[in-house]
């Protein structure tokens, strides 16, 4: 709930002397009574606090009590009114007070007591009298049964930008361009006292880069004179995707209320920021705030925040067509579904979403953060933002970078160097969505010999992980290590894998995995097993036709058409073989095993066997004699199907290419290569 007419919170105190009373240790509890009044009507809460509490120790007046809890309510010291308002609602066995328990409910809903502040509300509903209030209680009530169910998502990351950037005081709109974060402030350690020598104690706009430490920012630097003018408080700074134009608010005060305040717009050159413009069409004789650019109906157009009359209650959030720079079309009322009785303010649009934030429909703390999506002729109903964004308290303010995995919040809850109490004042957050990680840590091993009880490591190991699911067949990652057998990779959620393993006088390994369902950082380990290449005998053999033939030494290079120098020979003996039969035509197939996805399976073997066809063309050999066939995972010869946990050893079994005759001669006799015991002991 907003507390301040400030166009951000600010503190703010007149001194006694200005209020026309005499010094506190000399005036009599009348004058001191008089005093908090004409502070409370000239808007400064701070300093008709400081007034009634000297009254209250000098008469123990309880409707004096009753004023002291509701300005701390006011200045969103909610802690100290709660307490407050706990001994006046839980003492009042006259029911003099009945009215506070709406406000008692108020404080514990902030102080995140939602059972028992859903209790009050209930309470207020059977027993209160005030209309307005009745009808804001349902809506707090159900604003409570939600943020008892909510829960801050694990990813979900919010950090205070920094003890530099956030003053004591309030920050407000911050708007990240280019590299730098601009934000409007007050920019004071102490509480500001109009008695004459305030000095200059306007808000401008500041810019602040990000500083050493992650996530904090450096010594802000107030713009030039051209944004920035004098007796002026500047405020609300917003700039388009594009940078070049800065919205922003100019406020005269009176006192704390709001006199006046102007949406102004300025434009950025090689120089910088140009002079200043008041933005034509949106002003008016009202309060306009919260400038914000975005696009309805397929032109650009300036939100913005106003309270008109006609609107729907409160601050309300208006567009108007943009015409040309700085000059727009008369506003118009986003409507009931996104307006409410209460106030909906700081609107940020990004592809075709409204967000924005408002008191005025269940939330979990006073403003929350909401959103809409426009679909080229109405908004959706708004929905909140996750805990997190939102908190007990005020968030408003929100925005979005590009890829909307960060950005920064506005919010009062506890910071780390507020100026009264811990949630008194405003301060810029950035919050980010955890970039899930998936890290791979494969090992290599070679398989045991006769007589060892594990497999050996196995450095000197090339590994390749290739992205399946993406289509540019160059994003390879390749790393070898000639030291040790130990590999780390950086993966994404969401993908299919497939990680190809090379090791010199070792028979080359493929496994495939995907990380689906991954939510939060993790790590995959693999161990991967290469077998020593045997050493081969020839042998003769009769084929018959339709017979197939497996071709052991053909492996590929991911995506390439290129054949590897290891399938050469095998594509030689081929090309030998349909040389000595001329009249031979042949079927030349490509399987898969069972890992990874059954339709990627069926397109690598398909490319696979055109690789081969096409290499064996070129050595001269008619295409139309070669039926090149990619049968994926169609025939596994062992129990490693979809679905059946393998070791690796059993998948590469299935991981062949064969040949067999289809036309010509019915049997032919060919001389194979036939594996061997390796001479160490190889198992």
């Amino acid at each position: 709930m907003k507390t301040s007419n400030f166009i951000i919170t600010c503190i703010l105190a007149l001194s006694a002397f200005s209020l026309g009373a005499q010094p506190l240790n000399r005036s009599t509890p009348d004058a001191m009574l008089e005093s908090a009044k004409e502070a409370e009507s000239t808007g400064n809460p701070y300093a008709a606090l400081e007034f009634y509490e000297e009254v209250y120790q000098e008469t123990k007046e309880k409707d004096v009590n009753v004023k002291i809890a509701l300005l701390n309510f006011e200045l969103r010291d909610y802690k100290r009114a709660e307490r407050l308002l706990s001994r006046l609602v839980l003492r009042d066995r006259k029911s003099e007070y009945t009215e506070l328990k709406f406000w008692y409910a108020l404080a514990m809903k902030h102080e995140e007591k939602y059972a028992d502040a859903q209790d009050m509300f209930t309470q207020y509903l059977s027993e209160g009298s005030d209309s307005a209030r009745i009808a804001r209680s349902m809506i707090e009530i159900e604003g409570c049964k939600i943020a008892r169910k909510a829960r801050q998502p694990e990813n979900l990351l919010i950090n205070n930008i920094g003890k530099k950037a956030n003053s004591p005081q309030t920050e407000a709109s911050p708007s990240f361009s280019e590299g730098t974060l601009y934000f409007s402030s007050l920019a004071t350690k102490e509480v500001i006292t109009l008695d004459g020598k305030e000095g200059d104690w306007f808000a401008k706009i500041y810019s602040a880069a990000p500083a050493g430490q992650e996530g904090e920012y450096g010594e802000p630097v107030a713009l030039g004179t051209q944004i920035n003018r004098e007796d002026w408080h500047q405020g609300n700074v917003s700039i388009t995707p594009d940078g070049k134009t800065m919205y922003f608010t100019r406020v005269q005060m009176d006192n704390n209320f709001v006199k006046e305040s102007r949406i102004f717009f300025a434009q950025k050159g090689d120089d910088g920021w140009g002079a200043a413009n008041e933005v034509a069409g949106v002003n008016g004789d009202y309060i306009a705030k919260h400038p914000c650019e975005g696009e309805l109906f397929g032109e650009k157009v300036l939100f913005f925040v106003a309270k008109i009359p006609g609107g729907e209650g409160g601050f309300d959030i208006y567009y108007a067509p943009k015409k040309s720079a700085g000059v727009f079309g008369l506003p118009v009322n986003l409507g009931k579904l996104i307006n409410t009785p209460g106030d909906e303010v700081s609107p940020f649009y990004q592809d075709g979403k409204l967000y924005f934030s408002s008191d005025g429909r269940p939330t979990i703390g006073g403003l929350d953060v909401f959103e809409s999506q426009w679909n080229g002729s109405v908004w959706s109903e708004p929905s909140l933002l996750p805990v997190g964004i939102n908190s007990s308290v005020d968030d408003q303010f929100y925005t979005r970078s590009a890829d909307g995995m960060s950005g920064f919040l506005v919010s009062n809850r506890p910071g780390p160097n507020n100026l009264k109490s811990k949630t008194c004042c405003d301060d810029i957050y950035a919050w980010e969505i955890e970039r899930i990680k998936v890290n791979l840590l494969a090992t290599t091993f070679r398989l045991r010999w006769k007589g060892e009880k594990a497999n050996p490591p196995l450095p000197g190991c090339t590994l390749q992980v290739i992205d399946v699911t993406d289509t540019d067949p160059t994003k390879v990652d390749t790393k070898t290590n000639n030291t040790a057998n130990n590999f780390e990779f950086t993966l994404l959620p969401e993908k299919s894998y497939m990680v190809i393993t090379e090791c010199d006088k070792f028979q080359p390994d493929t496994l495939t995995f995907n990380t689906s369902g991954v939510r939060k950082t993790t790590t995959v380990e693999k161990k991967i097993t290469l077998r020593l290449k045997r050493k081969p005998k020839p042998q003769k053999r009769v084929v018959q036709r339709d017979e197939p033939i497996r071709l052991n030494n053909i492996y590929y290079d991911f995506d390439k058409a290129e054949i590897l120098p290891d399938a050469e020979k095998d594509l030689q003996f081929l090309v030998n073989l349909m040389n000595q039969y001329p009249d031979m035509k042949i079927e030349l197939s490509s399987h898969t095993d069972a890992q990874g996805r059954d339709d990627y399976n069926e397109r690598l073997s398909q490319r696979r066997a055109d690789s081969a066809k096409a290499w064996m063309v070129a050595k001269g050999i008619d295409p139309e004699r070669i039926v090149a066939v990619g049968q994926g995972e169609k025939f596994i010869l062992n129990r490693c199907k979809n679905g059946v946990d393998c070791p690796d050893e059993e998948h590469r079994f299935n991981r062949r290419t064969e040949f067999k005759i289809i036309a010509g001669p019915t049997s032919i006799t060919i001389e194979e290569e036939v594996e061997i015991e390796d001479p160490s002991g190889g198992e």
